[in-house]
């Protein structure tokens, strides 16, 4: 389930606001674009198929990078640690 600082994250990412509690209502639009109730309440539907696409794009820019350096994900991360 969706948190509404997720679903405020996913519809409007480049805006600045403020949320106490977990209705809309909570919500202090201070800077940038602002969202309805209703976009809003229709966000907790689209946040799992949304979260699940950037997820598939990460992983599939993760294995091109792999690819391109010709090693494997246990080889980079014996690298980075």
């Amino acid at each position: 389930m969706a948190k509404p600082r997720e679903v405020l994250e996913m519809l409007i990412p480049d805006s600045l606001w403020i949320i106490n509690g977990e209705e809309y209502e909570g919500i202090t639009f201070v800077e940038g674009p602002t969202i309805t109730k209703e976009q809003f309440e229709a966000g907790f539907a689209q946040y799992d198929s949304w979260k699940a696409q950037q997820d598939a794009a990460k992983a599939a820019e993760k294995q091109a990078l792999l690819a391109k350096l010709g090693i494997t994900e246990d080889e980079a991360k014996l690298l980075l640690s």
